[in-house]
């Protein structure tokens, strides 16, 4: 009843203050005498609505089985996709509404026309009325018919009340600006029940696949009665929702508040000013006087690679230390893994090190290139030894710079790293560690300091685009650096050299190159302290997206083909010789993507340039949950939670890629029809990857509960 009543006061409400409004220009213009057009335009509004109703439950009513199924997921997903309109409508009009209305009046009447204002009625009435029979037989679905109509009736007579009031000039009484926020908070969580309802259905139709069960909470409120009823009517509550209900369930709340807040707007100035909040007022914070040690890269990546080294050993010469013997499988305690050998470089490379490295950048940047790798830490040194020799410094390096080959790099080592045990044997993963270090040493030795870090590393490479993801972000202080007349920060000093990467730190707005090596921290004068860390909304350089990339957005897509290859569940997959699979998903995501690009380009009336460059960062969060679910398989193995994390991370991932498609879309695009046409095919390819992947590795049986 909840529900029925909210949607029906909502909706006639709008209707009756619409005529409300008419009624009372029309008396202070003194055409009283076109208030029977008025009303006349309303009755056959209803009239229709009615009978929209009726063909509704005629033509359905009888259907059973999958068919009654894929008819109550129909209806509900269109009403929930009407309801979104309909608020964000109303949001963007709602100020303009009376005036607007007041002039099509005024256009009406100086046709001297009653047909004109019976129209004008007519279709103030019957778009509310048709959305109402709309969510009423979508409500009806879940809430018995006599709750749907008591709390229909309850709405409209408070519906009725307020467009009296409005036109007697009454409305003063009523806090409509409060009514509709309210009302609009209920009607986007019932439009996301809605969601949630129909994708329930799909699945027990068997046009979704089936999902696990996410939680069973019917020891404590069951759906079928009291409390759990109405919360199953009002907001979809199910005592034992499939995680695909609830994927979308919050991919949808995520899509409304993109669009409500307008994520990745223009500021005031015309220009998209990133939200953010920097840590401390001075460098005389604590973490800055840390930052600033001007030892501190060097000191930890030596450790580091110390600890490195000891692990090398420990594999190359099959070294037993505690319970990893070198016998069977990886064991310790109450965990194992059925693929690795049992030894301790197993367990910290594959086990700890790969997935920490990876969820440490979404949360931190790129901390572990610039604080932690010893590798950075032997190509300086390299280069240094390079420049002793030969005592001059090498030039700039610009056919390194091709866009492609830091993708390449990292697509090159994953392909033998998965078709050799390189992850199995710890003797092959030492020799691939050890292989890897003397290209980061050769590359320092022959080019100038940080190109492996910067243009060939394949970690770095990888890690790189992950960052733009990462809460955490070092940014300048536009306004002190533009008084800085000796730029530090960019030419280096006594206790810092230059930023290794070649960047301009006084210009930095985004974190894919930033190595986090602090140096531009440390050259700053303390008395402007403009270089700052800080926090900002996660992902928020890709609202736009800020410094887009064409390699870097095609990495994208070919990742995702490359994550399948290396993650899948599939029997037939796996028939299929390595180098053929690795090398054909690969082709097909990448040309699939390609033409995705072309039709949402023509769509959304953009280059075809310009969506290749964009488009791809869409899918990076879900790119990235699956390659958390291919590479961290050692690790969610050995915990024993692959199922579970697979889970969260498709959930996260999908959710947070919707958000950016909508931002994206947005800011790209000319119009909003333009943007929700170019977003078809991409949502429709996100679904696609989000399929397989459940069906893999959270997959499970829907009870038709009808």
């Amino acid at each position: 009843m909840g529900a029925s009543l909210v949607i029906t006061a909502r909706e006639t409400l709008e209707a009756s203050l619409l005529i409300g409004i008419l009624l009372a220009y029309l008396a202070q213009t003194s055409n009283r005498r076109y208030f029977l057009s008025v009303w006349v335009g309303v009755g056959l509004a209803v009239l229709v609505s009615a009978l929209l109703g009726a063909i509704l439950a005629l033509a359905f009513g009888g259907l059973a089985g999958r068919l009654e199924e894929t008819y109550e997921g129909t209806v509900m997903w269109a009403a929930a996709g009407v309801l979104t309109y309909m608020l964000w409508w109303m949001g963007k009009q709602s100020r303009q509404l009376s005036s607007s209305l007041r002039a099509e009046a005024q256009a009406a009447l100086g046709k001297r026309s009653s047909l004109a204002i019976v129209a004008l009625a007519f279709l103030a009435v019957f778009r509310e009325g048709a959305e109402t029979v709309l969510y009423l037989s979508a409500i009806a679905s879940t809430d018995p018919g006599s709750r749907v109509v008591l709390g229909a009736g309850i709405g409209f007579s408070f519906a009725a009340l307020a467009g009296f009031l409005a036109y007697r000039g009454a409305s003063r009484f009523l806090d409509m600006r409060l009514f509709f926020r309210v009302t609009t908070a209920i009607l986007l969580v019932f439009a996301a029940g809605l969601v949630a309802q129909a994708t329930l259905a799909f699945q027990a139709a068997g046009i979704f696949p089936g999902t696990i069960a996410t939680w069973d909470t019917s020891r404590l409120l069951v759906e079928t009665g009291g409390l759990g009823g109405i919360l199953h009517a009002l907001i979809g509550y199910t005592a034992r929702p499939s995680l695909l209900q609830v994927i979308f369930w919050l991919a949808y709340v995520g899509l409304v508040l993109a669009l409500y807040f307008d994520l990745g707007g223009k500021s005031r100035t015309g220009r998209y000013e990133e939200p953010f909040s920097p840590i401390g007022r001075s460098y005389q914070h604590v973490m800055y006087r840390v930052l600033r040690w001007p030892r501190l890269t060097t000191v930890v990546p030596a450790f580091m690679g110390l600890a490195l080294l000891a692990l090398l050993a420990v594999a190359l010469f099959s070294i037993n230390v505690g319970p990893f013997n070198n016998e069977g499988m990886l064991h310790w305690g109450p965990f194992q893994s059925g693929e690795n050998e049992n030894n301790l470089f197993n367990l910290a490379m594959w086990v700890f090190w790969l997935p920490l490295v990876s969820i440490g950048t979404v949360l931190l940047g790129r901390v572990w290139c610039g604080n932690l790798c010893p590798l950075r830490l032997a190509t300086d040194w390299a280069r240094r030894l390079a420049d002793i020799i030969t005592g001059s410094r090498p030039p700039a390096t610009p056919y390194l710079r091709i866009g492609w080959l830091l993708p390449a790099a990292f697509i090159i080592i994953t392909f033998f790293v998965k078709w050799w045990p390189v992850q199995v044997v710890a003797q092959y993963g030492a020799i691939l560690f050890l292989v890897i270090f003397g290209l980061a040493i050769s590359v320092g030795f022959l080019f100038r300091q940080g190109t492996w870090c910067r243009y060939i590393c394949p970690i770095g490479g990888w890690l790189a685009r992950i960052t733009r993801l990462s809460p955490l972000a070092l940014r300048p202080n536009l306004a002190a650096c533009a008084t800085c007349e000796d730029k530090p920060c960019l030419k280096g000093t006594a206790l810092a050299g230059r930023c290794p990467a070649y960047l301009n730190p006084s210009r930095l707005e985004s974190n894919r190159d930033c190595l986090k090596c602090w140096n531009c921290v440390v050259n700053c004068p303390p008395e402007k302290a403009a270089l700052k860390l800080g926090w900002r909304f996660p992902g928020t350089e890709l609202l736009k997206p800020t410094a887009p990339d064409l390699w870097e957005s095609l990495f994208v897509a070919s990742l995702l083909g490359l994550y399948m290859a290396a993650g899948h569940r599939s029997p037939a997959l796996a028939q299929v010789p390595w180098p053929l699979l690795f090398a054909g998903l690969i082709a097909i995501t990448t040309a699939f993507y390609l033409v995705i690009c072309a039709v949402g380009a023509a769509l959304g009336g953009i280059s075809f340039r310009k969506a290749l460059t964009v488009f791809g960062y869409i899918f990076l969060p879900l790119e990235f949950s699956t390659a958390l679910i291919a590479f961290g398989d050692d690790a969610l193995e050995f915990f024993g939670i692959i199922q579970p994390a697979a889970a969260v991370l498709l959930t996260v991932g999908f959710a947070w890629s919707v958000v950016l498609g909508v931002s994206i879309l947005r800011n790209q695009t000319r119009s909003q029809l333009r943007a929700i046409a170019s977003g078809a095919p991409l949502g429709v390819t996100l679904v696609a990857v989000l399929f397989v992947w459940l069906q893999w590795y959270a997959s499970g049986t829907v009870i038709d509960l009808t």
